[in-house]
């Protein structure tokens, strides 16, 4: 059928061609044609007014009867008008009119140009005869002396008469070359579609889904090369058609075994594919559902396909149903216009998460008490006298739990940021203030060290933020620096940058190399860890970090290479009349 429409409008889009083609060789033979024989009429008619100007010229007066007789003559055996026009523009004789009634002819344009001795033609509409007239005007000499002026017409319709004949042949002939060549068109255009229509068959057949289907020799050989390719295209479409196949029943076996529900929709909530696990997830999802959400009755899955909609990533989701918790993960499929949505049972991971955050804040709380007691004796052992030996073990011990102490502490302070509900004392903060005082306690280490600690501020909108939460944050960050820079030193650096204050620390130190950069503010994790037991690092320090910049609606991230340093920016946002709120 479509074959047969594209057929058609090749053939019409053809026959308009044709037609374009001969008719504006019509029109420009017609125009040439027409030219041409006004052209021969004007020429008859000058070389009867010469040789009439000629005779005239021989007879004594214009108004003689003989001469009258003659031009009568002349007139009916030619078809013509005669007219003789005196030098004063007054007619002396007509063939078709009485000289005495009619007006002066001094200024038609073919008398006036006649009386200036010319031989002048001209196409006009006639005022005496109310018609289109063709004229010719001669002058006519006697003696050198200009005596009357001979003028022949002829009407223009009379003058084209054969034209009209030949024009009305000329468009017989065309109507039936358009025919005949109309006819042409359509057989060629027949005799090309008549093997693509049969292509097309094979070719719908093999969209079906059949097998062993080619295009045959006689439509190889009409259209070779286009039927050869073809033939290789249908084979190579079998073969994948075969992959297909295979690797769909893979994909679904591979599905059908995952422990993860999976869920493929299109754009309307129509289901189009559900895996066992998610049948054993949501029994009330049966195979016979239509849409996802008859049976998942929740707003979250329904928010989480619009967000899906409009990100560039995969978007997520918690789903809390009959006791259990659900990761919801879904991404949009552009090219299909489908959403695949992957469902993960978090529950025991997420008690298990819970138990180990409850383990470590018991933990540290326990470990308190102990080592405030051992603190203390330690003090009081300072205070005794002890023998060097005894002095270096003290120190040793003094060291150590120093250590431990700090570790604890950090625990507790992670631990109490993790807390599920945190709540932020937040008001109006001077970063300046807080940077400032931080600094100055860190000058005398940067010190002992050899290192310079220097501040660099811009003015400063303030922060909606929890004074005590920021200066961990900033302890952390100098003490990090210092603690991994053994020459040079560290800048501390605040300015606005549209609508956040930006925090930078940035040190001289040993850097950090790529690989590490992605996983520096997981708890624990240090790059060296024979430098961190020197130093005396927990591993908690850039994880406290990063959970008060978030629990502030912050951002921070960090530039390093080994041997460079390391710098890390945080970004705070400016206090807005809604801050204090948070």
């Amino acid at each position: 059928m479509k074959l047969r429409k594209f057929m058609i409008r090749s053939y019409l889009t053809l026959l308009a061609f044709l037609l374009v083609v001969l008719l504006a060789v019509f029109l420009w033979n017609l125009r040439h044609l027409r030219q041409v024989m006004i052209d021969d009429q004007f020429n008859e008619l000058k070389e009867l007014a010469l040789a009439l100007s000629v005779e005239i010229a021989g007879y004594e007066s214009p108004e003689s009867e003989p001469l009258q007789q003659m031009l009568y003559n002349q007139a009916r055996i030619s078809r013509v008008r005669i007219t003789l026009i005196d030098p004063a523009g007054r007619v002396s004789y007509d063939s078709e009119g009485q000289p005495e009634k009619m007006e002066s002819h001094r200024y038609r344009p073919e008398i006036n140009a006649a009386l200036s001795g010319e031989v002048f033609s001209i196409v006009r509409f006639s005022d005496t005869l109310k018609r289109k007239m063709l004229y010719v005007a001669v002058p006519v000499i006697k003696k050198g002396e200009l005596v009357a002026v001979c003028r022949v017409s002829r009407p223009f319709q009379q003058a084209l008469g054969s034209y009209v004949q030949t024009r009305n042949r000329l468009l017989l002939d065309f109507l039936i070359l358009f025919i005949v060549g109309g006819l042409f068109l359509y057989l060629l255009v027949r005799t090309i579609i008549r093997p693509l229509d049969r292509m097309s068959a094979v070719l719908a057949r093999a969209a079906d889904g059949a097998t062993g289907v080619s295009l045959g020799p006689s439509l190889v050989s009409r259209l070779e090369p286009l039927a050869a390719g073809l033939n290789v295209l249908l084979e190579k479409m079998e073969e994948l058609s075969e992959t297909v196949r295979s690797d769909r029943e893979v994909f679904r076996k591979l599905i059908d075994s995952s422990d993860e529900g999976w869920l493929l929709v299109d754009q309307n909530g129509r289901i189009i594919l559900m895996n066992r696990s998610l049948r054993e997830m949501f029994p009330e999802v049966s195979v016979g559902s239509e849409f996802f959400w008859q049976s998942l009755r929740r707003p979250e899955l329904h928010e989480l396909v619009n967000r899906a909609r409009h990100s560039a990533g995969p978007v997520e989701c918690l789903l809390e149903k009959g006791g259990r918790v659900f990761s919801c993960l879904s991404c949009y499929l552009p090219g299909r216009q489908n959403y695949l949505l992957k469902f993960s049972d978090i529950t025991e991971s997420r008690e298990l998460n819970l138990r180990k955050k409850e383990f470590v804040a018991n933990l540290a709380h326990e470990l308190k008490t102990p080592l405030t007691a051992i603190s203390g004796f330690l003090e009081t052992l300072e205070e005794e006298k002890l023998s060097q030996e005894g002095r270096g073990y003290l120190d040793i011990i003094k060291r150590n739990t120093g250590r431990l102490v700090r570790l604890v502490e950090d625990l507790a302070r992670l631990s109490e940021l993790e807390e599920k509900g945190l709540e932020l004392e937040k008001s109006p903060l001077n970063l300046a203030e807080v940077v400032r005082a931080v600094v100055e306690a860190y000058q005398k280490e940067a010190r002992s060290k050899g290192l310079y600690l220097r501040m660099e501020s811009e003015p400063l909108p303030p922060v909606a933020a929890d004074s005590f939460q920021i200066e961990q944050l900033v302890i952390n960050l100098v003490d990090n620096a210092l603690r991994y820079t053994e020459k040079g030193g560290v800048v501390v650096s605040l300015k606005p940058e549209d609508g956040w204050v930006l925090l930078s620390v940035t040190d001289t130190g040993i850097g950090i190399p790529e690989e590490h950069l992605p996983r520096i503010f997981e708890r624990f994790y240090v790059v060296d860890r024979s430098r961190s037991r020197r130093t005396g690092g927990t591993g908690l320090g850039l994880s406290i970090v990063k959970h008060i910049v978030q629990a502030h609606g912050g951002k921070i991230e960090v530039r390093s290479a080994p041997g460079f340093g390391s710098s890390f920016m945080v970004w705070l946002p400016v206090m807005t009349g809604d801050s204090q709120k948070a």
